[in-house]
């Protein structure tokens, strides 16, 4: 029987998925999918056939529907949230986000494909709780009849979608009888990202024919790695359209050399002469995939360093009383990067009390709790982490670092399987991120699997060329509990800043070695900086699964325990 071939059609497909979904299935499974269902049956269905659509696939909580108008989906979006505001008035526990993208999709059968539909989906994650987010393409379609009730978003670094795409967002008001109305919310986030990091990746010099597909590949890994930052915004807009912020920076990459060719990156303010730094990679003709994301990796550590020097030493000039939420944010940062992350809590928690939408803030102010307690071990602070996360991924639960905080408050509870959960939705939000992939190892580690854990920091290594002082430690304490003493001993001495945590590993390398007195010596220099020092303490805040491998750290309070 001869197959049915493929077409193409031009669609509009519409994309929706629940906020917080695996936040509400681990509080109440039966609960959530009760209401899952009952919204899609009585308020997404209705109304998407209402106007002329059909959902081609459900995605867990989630659809994606067609429509022949661009209209029908767009009015089908906003009857669906005006509904829900309506039954649920007081906020609920189902909010939706909804996407919509108008382009050419492959039909197979009752199902659809293509770049067009996958675009829809990653709006859709764009959207704001409750909101609607459109392509630029759907907007001119619309913007005779009901585009004024969107306000411009922007344009938008879409994960595995190349070219940047600009959208524009709506938000009903939270009223049964006002009709809805451009969302001012949209407008203030527009404001706060007004006085974001804005850095633009540019191409200075023109590259031969063999050189452009490596040039295109680090460029666009560049603006990958860089929008995974969710505190920098990625520019497409030429360089006279910006220099109006304060924190604006041009990445510019330039191309010499016929054979094996050298690329030079140059880092500045967008409307300023002087270079902040440069730097020369040499790439062979035929460099690899994994080649050129380490370039990009190594740029991309770069810019950070220097973005948070250069702001922080701005925002320190101005009376700290007067730090917007995201200065506040800012200055946290640049201390984190110092290895000063509890000397940056309270600036994450400020930033936090400003602005309560700040999701980067939450996710930060998290994992300065959860660093405070693996070092003083008070349960209080862990649940006070906790409580931060979860608002994290209230405010959106396709934030990577979110999942990332997440990861590290429930592994320091001990929930491995909810820890392996947020792992692994961070990394699919931010596949070029070492720092989520370095933690993971050390989740791994914690829960046994030291083959895969010594994998995976390997790889971390390979992957950075300036790594953090801390990818040691976690090295370190994997190569430790492999029985590869020496080596993890070479690992903690790498770290010029030791901790306690840092010196009572290295006692306990020490001890497994026989070396009494290096163990002795370790331990009183831990013991002077966290007086509180005990086993007791050890065993609170390294969430080991295994009580074998806690005890090999214990042996460094030596025969006495």
């Amino acid at each position: 029987m001869a197959s049915v071939p493929v077409k193409r059609r031009l669609a509009a497909i519409m994309a929706t998925d629940v906020v917080g979904y695996s936040r509400l299935m681990e509080s109440d499974e039966e609960a959530t999918l009760a209401l899952v269902k009952a919204m899609q049956a009585d308020v997404i269905t209705p109304n998407i056939e209402r106007n002329g659509g059909r959902i081609f696939k459900l995605v867990g909580d989630g659809t994606l529907s067609v429509f022949d108008s661009v209209t029908g989906a767009v009015e089908c979006a906003m009857a669906i949230q005006g509904e829900l505001v309506h039954r649920e008035p007081d906020g609920g526990r189902l909010t939706l986000r909804i996407g919509v993208n108008l382009a050419d999709v492959l039909v197979d059968g009752t199902d659809l494909f293509g770049d067009g539909v996958n675009v829809a989906s990653r709006v859709e994650a764009s959207a704001l709780p409750g909101g609607i987010c459109i392509t630029d393409g759907v907007y001119h379609q619309i913007a005779a009849r009901i585009g004024a009730e969107f306000v411009e978003g922007g344009d938008k670094r879409l994960k595995n979608i190349e070219r940047p795409v600009r959208v524009w967002h709506w938000q009903p008001r939270h009223s049964a009888t006002e009709k809805a109305v451009p969302w001012r919310g949209a407008e203030s986030a527009a404001s706060r990202a007004s006085g974001k990091v804005l850095v633009r990746v540019a191409v200075t010099s023109s590259a031969l024919p063999h050189q452009q597909e490596a040039l295109g590949l680090i460029t666009s890994s560049l603006e990958q790695f860089l929008s995974d930052r969710h505190w920098i915004d990625v520019a497409s807009a030429s360089t006279a359209e910006m220099g109006s912020r304060s924190h604006d920076y041009t990445v510019s990459v330039g191309v010499h050399g016929a054979g094996p060719f050298r690329l030079n990156f140059r880092f500045q303010h967008t409307c300023a002469t002087s270079i902040l730094w440069s730097r020369a990679f040499e790439l062979p003709a035929d460099c690899d995939i994994d080649a050129i994301e380490s370039v990009a990796a190594a740029i991309v550590s770069l810019v950070v360093d220097k973005v948070l020097s250069t702001a922080s030493q701005a925002i320190a000039k101005k009376p700290e009383a007067s730090w917007s939420a995201y200065e506040n944010f800012l200055y946290g940062r640049m201390l984190d990067a110092k290895h000063l992350l509890p000397e940056a809590e309270r600036f994450f928690q400020k930033a936090t009390e400003l602005d309560p939408a700040l999701i980067d803030a939450h996710a930060m102010y998290a994992i300065a709790l959860t660093y405070s307690f693996s070092s003083e071990g008070v349960i209080e602070r862990l649940h006070r982490a906790e409580e931060i996360s979860r608002i994290g991924l209230r405010l959106d639960n396709n934030h990577a670092f979110s999942h990332y905080a997440a990861a590290l408050v429930q592994l320091a509870m001990r929930n491995y399987d909810g820890a392996e959960s947020h792992y692994v939705k961070a990394r699919d939000l931010a596949p070029g991120d070492v720092e989520i992939r370095a933690d993971h190892a050390e989740l791994l580690h914690y829960i046994g699997d030291l083959g895969k854990a010594v994998t995976e920091i390997e790889e971390c290594f390979r992957k950075s060329k300036y790594p953090p002082v801390w990818f040691w430690t976690v090295r370190g304490i994997i190569r430790f509990q492999q029985g590869r003493v020496a080596d993890a001993v070479e690992d903690f001495e790498n770290i010029p800043k030791k901790s306690w945590r840092t010196l009572i590993l290295l006692a306990a390398a020490h001890a497994l070695r026989g070396d009494e007195v290096r163990r002795q010596y370790n331990e009183v220099e831990a013991r002077s900086l966290q007086p509180r020092l005990s086993p007791e303490l050890v065993q609170r805040t390294f969430p080991y699964r295994d009580e074998g491998a806690l005890a090999k750290i214990l042996a460094a309070f030596g025969t006495a325990t």
